[in-house]
């Protein structure tokens, strides 16, 4: 049986104090928005590589670690992998960097050597080195090999920009798949790469195709919301089929954005998705 690694998006959205400083544009992101993209991400590229995975916190609230934990444990979990981005403070700082906790088994320091060396390699951020984890509570209450990865300093600004930006996640995302590969003795396999698409400055939202039930809408919509922070909209078309459910989404800019989202939602959960341009003429 192929090996199911517990991943686990560390905190929860509304954490106090998870967040970066403001940004010029007084915005902040949130540590959970990168956790769990960079999760979500991760567990594409684990299931393509023939793992199975358990989402040990897969709403967005606080899950408690007692409860991630024992859902690890419960489920015979082979590896338990935490995500998160890292803090020296609330204020921004020249903290810099990329550690990697490890748990206490030689099986434990083993993989964070492993994970810690891909990761490197692929940002090319600062090597803050392999550190010891004995104290975490998921190392000391897990049963089985555990790894707790810092992806960069929040309060970094360079490196906050790079947490928010969905090519640095899917960069992380990749190294943790390649290094629990290499773990496993698994072969990783690629993504097979988007057509070439020309970017625009145009607006596109994502329209589903129709659930079969209001149940399964609701779990559709459920989905959506847990892994990604999009604004969503109903599409009942009821005039047509009154079981007729769709979930709309809010815009984005750029084809080229909106059809790797589309072939995301493919592959993630089956669903046919249709991009429709926004006129707001």
């Amino acid at each position: 049986m192929s090996k199911l690694i517990a991943l686990d998006d560390g905190h929860g959205i509304n954490t106090p104090g998870k967040r970066t400083p403001s940004f010029p544009d007084g915005s902040v992101m949130k540590e959970n928005e990168f956790n769990r993209r960079v999760v979500a991400l991760l567990d594409i590229e684990l299931k393509r590589c023939g793992f199975r995975t358990l989402l040990v916190a897969p709403t967005d609230e606080d899950t408690p670690l007692g409860t991630r934990v024992q859902g690890a444990n419960n489920a015979n979990a082979d590896f338990y992998l935490s995500v998160h981005a890292n803090a020296s403070g609330n204020t921004w700082s020249n903290a810099e960097g990329i550690e990697t906790y490890a748990g206490t088994s030689d099986a434990s320091k083993r993989a964070a050597h492993i994970l810690h060396r891909y990761l490197i390699q692929g940002t090319n951020l600062k090597d803050r080195g392999v550190k010891d984890g004995s104290w975490l509570y998921i190392v000391k209450r897990t049963n089985m090999p555990t790894v707790l990865v810092e992806c960069g300093f929040m309060n970094n600004r360079r490196e906050a920009e790079l947490l928010r930006s969905d090519a640095y996640r899917k960069e992380c995302a990749v190294e943790l798949a390649k290094g629990l590969c290499e773990y496993f003795s698994v072969p990783y396999v690629p993504g097979v790469p988007s057509p070439s698409i020309p970017d625009n400055d145009k607006l596109y939202r994502l329209k589903t195709g129709s659930f079969s039930s209001l149940e399964e809408y609701v779990k559709g919509k459920g989905l959506l919301q847990d892994q990604y922070n999009w604004v969503l909209y109903d599409s009942f078309d009821q005039a047509f089929n009154p079981t007729d459910f769709r979930i709309v989404t809010g815009t984005f800019k750029g084809i080229a954005t909106v059809t790797r989202l589309k072939q995301e939602l493919a592959q993630k959960f089956g669903w046919t998705t249709y991009i429709e341009e926004v006129n707001d003429a």
